[in-house]
């Protein structure tokens, strides 16, 4: 009976284990079958949003080619509003002079510095003012260079708001000038003095040639034994000026007092002759340069130097005093009462003394007592 009862057992629980595993097999089934469906599914989106990319990416380039194209139409429109008038003003002036007459306005522009459609002139060489650099460096006008480059060593690599920026020197003239500019990027360059290419950093740098001011890319290359620490290329001549190598200089210098350096051969002749280009600048370095020792005069008085913007704040008051744009000091009650006092003894000594010698008897009778 017992034996009886235990196989029932066992076969009651050996059906119920396979309905078990039976109903979880269905169970996985179903499972694998939801997940095949969503997977599905998530291919379906994702060729959905390729698609969408795709299309905005072809309407993205659509916007911007049609952009390019306005820009361009609207510059040719302003230069021919410009052609014409200046044409309009080149006639008049011409009726003008013809009747003995005179202009009394502006004329529109100067033909010595821009071309009747308003581009630059530049010449062979021109003064390039480097915002970063605080110079005015000579550069030569290339137009068979594709880039700008600027002299540059001991290039260091450093972050500044989380952006990648370089360090680096301009060694000419004797001058060592320490810039810091944005890294732009990484540009490959054809030489014809080497097989092959090299490989350059390029930094954006913010110039002003004349009147004209622009922020322009430059790539990094040790110019030291080159004529010329700053080179300008086709990148920033397009579309903005002309070239006439036949003449030097023609937008003139826009930084007068600031730092010079020119080309090699130029530096070496005023050497020669004596002649220190950056003289004034020298001088007014001197006279602004701040950090001195505090030396005492010989009033007492501190200094830092020959100049009173920097000096101590008791030189700078003694001599706005002198010159009446500020009020003297002012003592408290105790020091005017001292100094009264003190003032009142010396005038009575000096009146007794005056009176003693004004009358000799008086001393005598002064000493008989």
């Amino acid at each position: 009976m017992n034996t009886r009862k235990t196989i029932i057992k066992t076969l009651f629980f050996t059906c119920a284990l396979a309905f078990a595993d039976t109903t979880l097999c269905a169970e996985k089934q179903d499972i694998n079958d939801k997940l095949i469906t969503l997977s599905g599914t998530i291919d379906s989106i994702n060729g959905e949003l390729s698609d969408q990319r795709a299309t905005i990416g072809a309407i993205k380039s659509q916007v911007e080619h049609s952009n390019n194209q306005l820009k361009r139409q609207m510059l040719e429109e302003l230069k021919t509003l410009q052609r014409q008038n200046q044409y309009l003003y080149d006639t008049l002036l011409a009726q003008k002079e013809r009747n003995g007459e005179s202009m009394k306005i502006k004329p529109l522009r100067n033909y010595d510095l821009q071309t009747p459609d308003g581009k630059m002139i530049l010449g062979e060489d021109e003064y390039v003012y480097v915002k970063e650099a605080d110079s005015t460096i000579v550069a030569r006008i290339d137009t068979g260079a594709s880039q700008s480059s600027i002299s540059a060593s001991d290039i260091v690599e450093f972050e500044r708001n989380s952006k990648k920026w370089l360090r680096f020197k301009i060694i000419h003239n004797d001058r060592t000038i320490e810039v810091e500019a944005p890294y732009v990027k990484q540009t490959k360059l054809r030489q014809s003095s080497i097989d092959g290419y090299s490989y350059r950093p390029v930094v954006k740098l913010n110039i002003k040639i004349g009147d004209f001011s622009t922020t322009a890319e430059f790539n990094l290359i040790d110019r030291t034994k080159m004529q010329y620490a700053l080179l300008i290329g086709r990148n920033l001549l397009t579309d903005i000026a002309v070239v006439d190598v036949s003449r030097r200089y023609v937008q003139g210098r826009s930084d007068k007092t600031g730092l010079l350096i020119v080309c090699t051969d130029d530096y070496i002749e005023a050497v020669k002759n004596g002649i220190n280009l950056n003289a004034e600048y020298d001088i007014l370095q001197k006279l602004n340069k701040g950090g001195q020792i505090a030396n005492k005069a010989t009033d007492g008085a501190e200094s830092l130097g020959t100049n009173a913007q920097v000096a101590l704040p008791s030189v700078n008051n003694q001599i706005e005093q002198k010159e009446g744009k500020k009020p003297a000091l002012k003592l408290d009650k105790k020091q005017q009462k001292k100094k009264a006092a003190e003032k009142a003894l010396q005038e009575e000594e000096e009146n007794e003394a005056s009176s003693l010698k004004a009358n000799p008897f008086l001393n005598k009778k002064n000493n008989k007592k």
